[in-house]
């Protein structure tokens, strides 16, 4: 299984950069960065922006994994993985367009994990 943080950790020691001169070019802090390499926690969709134009790689080529993306988990009917991740990997790195679409994904991941609480705390309640 390839994580996150494992291939940030395999591009930037192909590179020859060390942490704390990604996290300078990124304009975020070396820690910050550092818990993005250990999976302790996750860029927001901006830093991914900035991290697939710093690496001249596609958001699909680094989100591409399906052990990483859980692209067959379905809420409704819908697959929000899937359905967004045509369209943003067609889309310049720092367009308008790009950022609006992975808000977009992320505000509606949010209300899904809101409605995920809700239903588990539903079943404790019986």
């Amino acid at each position: 299984m390839t994580t996150l943080g494992t291939k940030l950790a395999r591009m930037r020691r192909q590179k020859g950069f060390s942490q704390h001169e990604i996290a300078a070019e990124l304009k975020v802090t070396q820690p910050a960065y550092h818990k993005w390499e250990t999976d302790a926690s996750m860029p927001t969709n901006e830093n991914i922006a900035k991290i697939c134009d710093f690496f001249e790689i596609s958001i699909h080529d680094l989100l591409d994994d399906p052990t990483y993306m859980i692209s067959h988990n379905t809420f409704g009917g819908s697959n929000i993985v899937n359905q967004n991740i045509e369209t943003i990997s067609n889309m310049h790195i720092n367009s308008p367009e790009l950022i609006k679409s992975l808000i977009d994904n992320q505000k509606e991941m949010a209300k899904l994990i809101e409605m995920q609480g809700k239903l588990i705390d539903k079943l404790i309640d019986k």
